[in-house]
């Protein structure tokens, strides 16, 4: 009785497959090359019962194409995987992977309300047509195959983040700060031709002084800061002694002192 041969399948996950081009890109980039050059890429010592089978895997993947009578060669869907410009662009192109087997397109569509329980697939694929060897390999590839496509999927869904587009001007602007009422608005910073030109705007007993000083500058600042201390103690002490009686103080000249 001849034995019965399952279906076509990939053996691997979609990460394991992509694990395994990787180490076929790392060296013949998307060079066409046998498939012994391709298996010993991947670590094998030539073509092998395992190593056919690996390779077959990565076909049914869309990660390596053939290109002539035992020839294959990295797919653009694997370059776009393993060195696209964004993780969306990477995402995509694992996604697009691992639909690619007629098996696991073929379970989604038996399954559109999500997939079930383990058993439920196997004995869907024992009406298939598969041995009970290979049910249990085909199953632990879709899981885990599956998975990898929950991952994702559950990360393009709450990761937002660098891709995000930024938020627009109208979005981000903020209400300028009002100065307090009783603050006094500064005056504006001097122009480099009014060098040692001191500005005092005296309020009461308070000061506001500004300029673009050097040292001389600052010399006669010493200057007109003693006598202002000598004018505020005299103001202050004509409050004290007379509460009714105001002494208001005018300014002094703003000309630079010679």
């Amino acid at each position: 009785m001849a034995r019965m041969r399952s279906p076509n399948y990939p053996s691997l996950s979609i990460r394991q497959a992509i694990d395994m081009v990787s180490k076929i890109y790392r060296t013949e980039r998307t060079n066409v090359i046998t498939r012994e050059d391709a298996a010993k890429s991947m670590g094998y010592s030539g073509l092998t019962g395992r190593s056919m089978t690996v390779l077959g895997a990565l076909i049914h993947f869309d990660l390596l194409s053939k290109a002539g009578k035992g020839e294959v060669r990295v797919t653009e869907t694997a370059e776009e995987i393993l060195h696209g410009i964004t993780q969306e662009e990477r995402d995509s192109a694992t996604l697009k992977a691992a639909f690619a087997p007629q098996l696991f397109q073929s379970i989604h569509s038996r399954f559109p309300d999500g997939i079930p329980s383990e058993g439920t697939i196997k004995s869907f694929l024992m009406r298939e047509g598969f041995s009970d060897a290979a049910v249990g390999p085909a199953i632990n590839a879709f899981m885990e195959t599956y998975h990898e496509v929950e991952n994702i999927r559950e990360s393009e869904s709450y990761g937002g983040g660098a891709d995000e587009a930024p938020d627009s001007p109208a979005q981000t602007q903020e209400t300028p700060m009002q100065p307090a009422a009783d603050t006094p608005t500064p005056p504006p910073p001097p122009a480099a031709d009014d060098l040692n030109k001191i500005n005092m705007d005296i309020r009461g007993d308070q000061v506001l002084i500004s300029g673009l000083l050097d040292a001389k500058g600052l010399g006669l600042l010493e200057k007109k800061v003693a006598a202002l201390k000598m004018l505020l103690a005299v103001h202050m002490d004509a409050n004290d002694t007379d509460d009714n009686e105001t002494s208001p103080i005018t300014g002094i000249n703003d000309k630079p002192l010679n």
